[in-house]
């Protein structure tokens, strides 16, 4: 009886050390199974995140090609090698706004509204050019547009603030020389004949303009029957 007792013994504890086996085994394999579909959820993450940025990316060359649409020449040789020359920047820095020059389409814009008489308008775009392109080739002409829209609104005090700018950065170029003439002007809305007298003298001195002297000297003239 002893002896049955005993072998029922090592059966169950046999039968219980299986059962733990198998049971260690199972949970391993499904540890297992769950940490492999935590790491395919993170990579296909990854790709919905690759996906995306090369939408974006997609996007952003579109866009930047319908911008170069609008400045390039209608040569379609020219086109297509400035296109190849430039995209390949715009691929390694998208967000540039360095890889093409749009002064001249704001400068147009701003010229219209000047056209139109909407000065307001005008002087904000051709401020938006300066703040953009400073180093832009329509600097000194935003400038004088600047400052004949100020001089047109009679708003004088940022006329002459405007003309300082040009007589500072651009003393040699005769649209500043033409501007001068405005402050000269300026000088006798305000009584001041004298100043602008020398206005109108420096400007004779200083320009080569044929044009240009020959409005100074006839504005001159007329300050001395004042």
């Amino acid at each position: 009886m002893k002896n049955q007792d005993s072998l029922f013994v090592v059966f169950c504890l046999c039968l219980t050390i299986g059962i733990v086996a198998v049971y260690g085994v199972l949970v391993g394999h499904f540890n297992g199974h769950q940490k492999y579909e935590i790491q395919i959820s993170a990579l296909n993450k990854k790709v919905e995140k690759e996906q995306f940025n090369n939408s974006l990316l997609s996007y952003q060359l579109k866009d930047f090609q319908q911008t170069v649409a609008q400045v390039l020449p209608d040569n379609k040789t020219l086109q297509a090698k400035f296109e190849v020359s430039n995209l390949a920047s715009a691929v390694r820095s998208p967000a540039s706004e360095s890889a093409i020059d749009l002064s001249p389409i704001i400068f147009e814009r701003a010229k219209k509204y000047f056209t139109q008489q909407s000065y307001d308008k005008a002087i904000k775009e051709f401020n938006n050019l300066l703040d953009k392109y400073p180093l832009s080739s329509h600097g000194v002409e935003a400038h004088f547009f600047i400052a004949e829209s100020y001089f047109l609104k009679k708003d004088f005090r940022n006329s002459l603030a405007t003309i300082d700018d040009m007589v500072t950065q651009y003393p040699d170029n005769d649209l500043t020389g033409f501007i001068l003439l405005r402050m000269g002007q300026i000088s006798e809305i305000n009584n001041q004949v004298d100043e602008a007298s020398e206005v109108y003298n420096t400007v004779l001195k200083n320009f080569k303009n044929e044009d240009l002297r020959k409005q100074a000297r006839k504005l001159a003239q007329s300050v001395e029957f004042k």
